[in-house]
């Protein structure tokens, strides 16, 4: 049997004589039953008739000039259209060519080879950096190491929750006499070592990478007392203010434990299946959530009581170097290679310049084209 929606899509086609013998039989049986549809088909039919009827209207006797002014002027806003678009595409392209060149020059450019290699060692420049910064931080020490943020939001009282965070590189002469007394010192400041690692290199020298845990209050005192066992080479710290999300963990979970005993409550006095099992469900979710919570409290608990520091200490070479007198012997070697090598920079620079060339011809020709489009279309403006 046809349903009403689709009788009311077939009733213009049923009036205009689309259907088929059998959709027709079928929505003329649906139009005899349902009243609805068939006054819908009544209203339909009297209006398309109503619009045969109606007399053609005739048109004002200057519609044709007016239709061909309009045409032209439609014409006229296109053209002028077409011309900025060309326009726009010439700049674009002489634009284009132009970054692609400066792009492809400055690549070649920054090849490793063009690059002046420094004689010194890594370990030196390492070196260099690590004195620039362990002067710095002496010349900082009595300077507070953590900031705490406003109190807005929080009672009076409230203690702050801030986890701290240390990176420390030590140069010692001895490893294991500096690392006895790290360890001494962490057992002083109820911290203890959460894990160590020893490496033993070719020269017998020795780096142990330690991490450590100590009480919050005396974070800062341990890194200032090891910073005395060694020279420094890297030092960092890092603190991060929780307190404010902390706090706000801690009412939610309270307010969630206060709702969890709510439905509790509910529960008890719970009448049938449907709503003891809807009720248990919510009880589920909410425990869910407040196990998560606790979770989270928990290690931001950990984080903030003990404060960690990485600390590397690196045992330095006893061998010194003997100090050598500086000869001229083999000066005229230098020289040739010297030579040598500023020749062979030269060819290096020629071949470059060669390719630079090479790049820069197929864009130069369409640069070229691009800037003779640009005349073409201003002198016919």
């Amino acid at each position: 049997m046809m349903d009403c929606k689709k009788a009311l899509q077939l009733i213009p086609r049923y009036i205009d004589g689309e259907l088929d013998v059998a959709q027709k039989e079928e929505l003329e049986k649906h139009i005899e039953s349902c009243e609805s549809c068939r006054k819908e088909y009544q209203l339909e039919k009297n209006i398309i008739e109503s619009l045969k009827n109606m007399p053609p209207l005739e048109l004002p006797e200057d519609f044709n000039k007016k239709i061909h002014e309009k045409l032209v002027y439609q014409k006229n806003i296109l053209e002028k259209k077409k011309e900025r678009l060309k326009k726009t595409l010439t700049v674009a392209v002489i634009a284009a060519s132009f970054i692609l060149m400066t792009v492809f020059i400055a690549n070649i450019f920054s090849n490793k080879s063009l690059r002046i290699e420094s004689n010194a060692p890594l370990d030196n420049i390492k070196t260099a950096q690590s004195a620039d910064l362990s002067k710095k931080e002496g010349a900082n020490n009595e300077a507070k190491i953590f900031s705490l943020t406003g109190q807005r939001g929080l009672p009076a009282g409230t203690s702050r929750k801030i986890t701290k965070n240390a990176t420390v590189s030590l140069e010692v002469e001895d490893v294991n006499v500096c690392y006895d007394k790290v360890f001494k010192l962490v057992k002083e400041a109820e911290g203890f070592i959460e894990s160590s690692d020893e490496t033993v290199f070719t020269d017998n020298t020795k780096r142990i990478n330690l991490v450590l845990k100590v009480r919050e209050d005396k974070f800062e005192s341990v890194i200032s007392q090891i910073k005395e066992f060694g020279k420094v080479t890297a030092l960092r710290i890092d603190s991060k203010d929780v307190t404010e999300q902390y706090y706000d963990l801690k009412a939610r979970l309270k307010n969630l434990e206060i709702e969890e005993q709510k439905l509790q409550d509910i529960m008890n006095k719970a009448s049938t299946v449907k709503e003891m099992l809807e009720v248990e469900s919510e009880i589920n979710r909410i425990r869910s959530e407040i196990e998560s919570m606790k979770e989270q409290l928990k290690v931001w608990e950990n984080l903030t009581s003990l404060g960690t520091i990485n600390l590397s200490i690196k045992e330095i070479s006893k061998v010194e170097k003997p100090t050598t007198l500086v000869s001229f012997k083999g000066i005229g070697r230098d020289i040739k290679q010297a030579f040598v090598n500023n020749v062979n920079f030269l060819i290096f620079l020629i071949k470059k310049l060669i390719i630079i060339l090479v790049i820069i011809l197929p864009y130069s020709v369409l640069a070229l084209i691009g800037y003779k489009v640009y005349i073409y279309f201003k002198k016919r403006r």
